[in-house]
């Protein structure tokens, strides 16, 4: 069934289609009484002065108009090394895209800062396509991404570098790469936005003017045009590259804004910790902060005390979180000194409004505690990187949580969810199932993914292969989740099980087959299968390895022995989010299906027995529950 009424809306806002994002987020679009006719919610224009961007230890400070001038510098100086964004690679269509397109590609890899914010923006004024990557990554990870994205520009943190030069000796394709030149941010030493001389390969190199004005990017449909390319993983264990285009991403904020009801005519204050390079933080904190005219406090890391003690300090308005973040606000001492409240009532949360968690189920106790302690409701919200934003929770009040209990919120405007009959045939995919019944999730919005990238990447050739996109996506334009869950008759979406192997880990995705490629690499390895398990006290899925060794590894202290060798290797190969978290369990044999599809089901319900080793010391913070 659809869930969704407003769908008649969807090609109402004709601002979404006629421009790209860096000037649609410029361009004062919360303002309009037609789409916004709550007067609280429309937007007055921003004014230069503005602080958008601040950093949080220091103080310093970009402004509305100093970042909308510095973007345009940084683009003019792209376009001064070549970067035409004219000069497209066009992929052939797919269900939610007739005509994919993607301009010269940035691989742009920083944490939260005020540079994340120059470049990122400068990059869609240029007209270029922005691919954004984690920090965290290692050098195998990233070579993944510049092969299949094959950037014309590279900037990234200057701790990444080491990982970053190794990604790019590592391409087969020397001759290409040998040309891409590659500009680096000293995020620590970095006085951004004070102005110093620079070193060649500097990122602020790009913001020298040299005469240099910015060419408009010719943009006739921005729903064809890729902004973006965020790294989504998939059970083929290798990271996909999502394309999502200027028009999904300017759906989505509008939407966003449209849909929330924390507004109280006063101007937001957002606390920057999620990552901005993931879609959570790209679209509900960073883009909104812009067009909304938000302060945002960015954070390079997450760090509990200094959250708490920002709160208070910068009088934040609404916080964006992962589940672990809500487990620590319900659970730690550290909160202790900030929940005590006033003869008004009033504690150092009291200018919150609300907060919404995504990226992973959390537990209803958890929702409830933090209400109760501190004052304020955390709401759920759902969505992918291949969707953005698809349903949140709504209401502030005690009586609105409880009755929304166990669901993850109706979908945003202009947004239809699904579910489907039978998740098992693409050829039934888009019948609905029967009011009240389980099935997998499908998603149709203006906010999808115009498709992957091709497999093989970006590199020249006559046929991409757009197989993986036309596997996710039906006919008719829905994405499939591999979600299952129902739609109960207030129209409230409840995820029951998920059909995809991914496991979530704090927000993000870990694929468990490549986990279990770097494992069956081992020589001491004969076989190896991965799943995910639920850490009820940090609300998120930790990785477990159930390995088979090969030859004999008898006794206790050579399983632990080995046990060990397999936590460093797979350390050296991946990002932490993807360590093996919850342990290893050595095993007789991996169950299979006849075709040797590993029966992980199996493995979840506990039926293989064998030897368990922590690979990991516990870190439990002490808990009042």
């Amino acid at each position: 069934m659809a869930a969704d009424k407003k769908m008649a809306r969807v090609g109402a806002p004709q601002a979404f289609a006629s421009t790209n994002t860096f000037d649609w987020l410029f361009s004062n679009p919360l303002a309009s009484p037609t789409e916004y006719p709550l007067e609280s919610q429309r937007v007055p224009a921003v004014p230069d002065s503005r602080p958008i961007f601040v950093d949080n230890p220091s103080d310093r400070t970009l402004t509305y108009g100093r970042l909308r001038q510095d973007a345009l510098a940084l683009g003019a100086g792209l376009q001064a090394l070549g970067l035409n964004p004219d000069n497209l690679i066009t992929l052939p269509p797919t269900p939610t895209c007739s005509r994919p397109e993607i301009a010269p590609v940035v691989v742009i890899q920083l944490p939260n800062t005020l540079q994340f914010a120059t470049v990122v923006l400068g990059t869609l004024a240029a007209g270029c396509t922005a691919s954004l990557v984690s920090p965290a990554l290692t050098a195998g990870e990233i070579a993944w991404v510049l092969q299949n994205s094959r950037p014309s520009v590279i900037i990234a943190a200057k701790s990444c570098m080491p990982a970053m030069q190794e990604a790019i000796k590592a391409q087969a394709d020397q001759a290409f790469f040998a040309k891409v030149p590659v500009f680096s941010v000293d995020v620590a030493g970095d006085a951004y936005p004070q102005t110093s001389a620079a070193p060649p390969s500097d990122w602020k190199q790009l913001l020298v003017s040299r005469g240099n004005t910015l060419r408009k990017p010719i943009v006739a449909d921005p729903a064809l045009r890729a902004a973006v390319i965020l790294w989504s993983s998939g059970t083929s264990g290798k990271s996909k590259g999502v394309l999502l285009s200027h028009h999904a991403l300017n759906f989505s904020v509008a939407s966003l804004w449209h849909d929330a009801d924390f507004y109280q005519g006063q101007q937001q204050r957002f606390l920057g910790y999620v990552p901005f390079y993931h879609v959570f933080g790209l679209v509900n904190t960073f883009l909104l902060a812009v067009c909304a005219g938000a302060t945002v406090y960015t954070m390079t890391a997450f760090k509990l005390d200094a959250m708490l003690a920002s709160i208070p300090k910068r009088k934040i308005t609404y916080l964006h979180m992962a589940p672990p973040i809500a487990v620590m606000l319900a659970k730690s001492p550290l909160v202790e000194p900030y929940e005590h409240r006033d003869a008004q009532g009033r504690n150092a949360f009291s200018t919150i409004a609300a907060a919404v968690t995504g990226g992973a189920p959390l537990g209803w106790e958890v929702i409830e505690k933090v209400y109760d302690r501190l004052g304020f409701r955390i709401r759920m919200g759902y969505g992918l990187t291949e969707t953005c934003s698809t349903s949140m929770q709504r209401g502030l009040t005690a009586e609105e949580m409880r009755a929304q209990r166990g669901d993850t919120g109706h979908p945003h405007w202009g947004v239809e969810i699904m579910i489907a009959a039978d998740a098992s045939s693409a050829s039934e995919s888009t019948r609905a199932a029967a009011e009240g019944a389980e099935g997998e999730i499908l998603i149709r919005s203006p906010c999808l993914m115009m498709g992957y990238l091709p497999t093989g990447g970006l590199a020249e050739t006559s046929k991409p292969d757009m197989s993986v996109s036309l596997e996710a996506l039906t006919p008719d334009g829905w994405f499939r989740t591999g979600d299952v869950g129902m739609i109960d008759k207030a129209g409230g979406l409840h995820i029951t099980d998920r059909l995809k192997e991914l496991i979530k880990v704090r927000g993000f995705q870990v694929a468990p087959a490549e986990l279990e490629a770097i494992l069956c690499a081992s020589e001491d390895v004969a076989d190896a299968g991965v799943i995910g398990i639920h850490d009820k006290d940090d609300q998120t899925e930790l990785p477990r390895a159930f390995v088979v060794p090969a030859g004999k590894a008898d006794g206790p202290e050579k399983l632990k022995e080995l046990a060990h060798k397999l936590r460093v290797l797979v350390e050296t190969h991946t990002a932490r989010y993807k360590w093996l978290k919850g342990g290893i369990v050595f095993v007789d044999q991996i169950p299979k299906s006849p075709s040797g599809k590993i029966l992980r089901r199996v493995l979840r319900d506990g039926v293989v027995k064998g030897v368990e080793v922590s690979v990991y010391e516990p870190q439990r913070r002490p808990s009042k529950l």
